[in-house]
């Protein structure tokens, strides 16, 4: 693996989770959206699964056009 894949993989990594911490718990939001409630973990879960999706996707890419 290149250095480019896996900072690509530990970044969707991150923000995977950090987008299920931040629609599973509303206090880490910033104020304007603190006052909206908590997901549900299904659909926090799915949200972190389709960035993480999208960052494989992102790090396949990468690979492709780094192996031509």
């Amino acid at each position: 693996m290149d250095v480019a894949q896996v900072l690509i993989a530990i970044v969707g990594f991150g923000a995977a989770v950090t987008t299920y911490c931040l629609m599973r718990f509303p206090h880490m939001r910033r104020e304007p959206f603190s006052r909206y409630p908590a997901c549900s973990v299904p659909v926090s879960a799915l949200a972190g699964l389709l960035v993480l999706c999208l960052s494989l996707l992102i790090l396949i890419a990468q690979y492709a056009w780094h192996a031509r």
